[in-house]
């Protein structure tokens, strides 16, 4: 029985440890994606062109310089994807209002909902992928 539970246990504590703690940054090509999303899905009045080119004050308080320039393709990709099922892309995206509002803030765009800001964290970040069939 005893080896039973150390077993159960370790797989516990395994499988906690591949969850990201709430307060981790989102990685860059999500958090690239969610940026460009903003733009590209209308979550708030900033335009892809603005927001190419001041996402930097953002994002600068946590990431460094050479994930800032690493973003920048990434947030590219996500203004411009088209996908079939984009409309659910640009729904979820825009729901998660505090981290819109984190990216829309600093860039002196609309905040949505209450207009509290949080940070978009890799556990909290949900991006519904593009389906893989016609992409236009």
């Amino acid at each position: 029985m005893r080896p039973r539970f150390f077993l159960l246990l370790c797989l516990f504590a395994g499988a906690c440890s591949l969850i990201p703690p709430p307060d981790q940054p989102a990685s860059v090509p999500r958090l690239g994606r969610f940026i460009g999303l903003v733009a590209r899905c209308e979550c708030s009045n900033i335009s892809t062109s603005r927001i190419l080119a001041e996402f930097p004050r953002a994002v600068s308080q946590h990431y460094s310089a050479a994930q800032i320039d690493a973003l920048r393709g990434y947030v590219e990709l996500g203004a411009t994807e088209r996908f079939d099922n984009q409309i659910v892309i640009c729904a979820e995206a825009c729901s998660q209002t505090c981290m819109v509002n984190a990216i829309a803030g600093p860039l002196g765009g609309a905040l949505q909902g209450n207009g509290a800001a949080c940070l978009v964290s890799e556990r909290d970040l949900h991006l519904t992928m593009g389906t893989f069939g016609r992409n236009f």
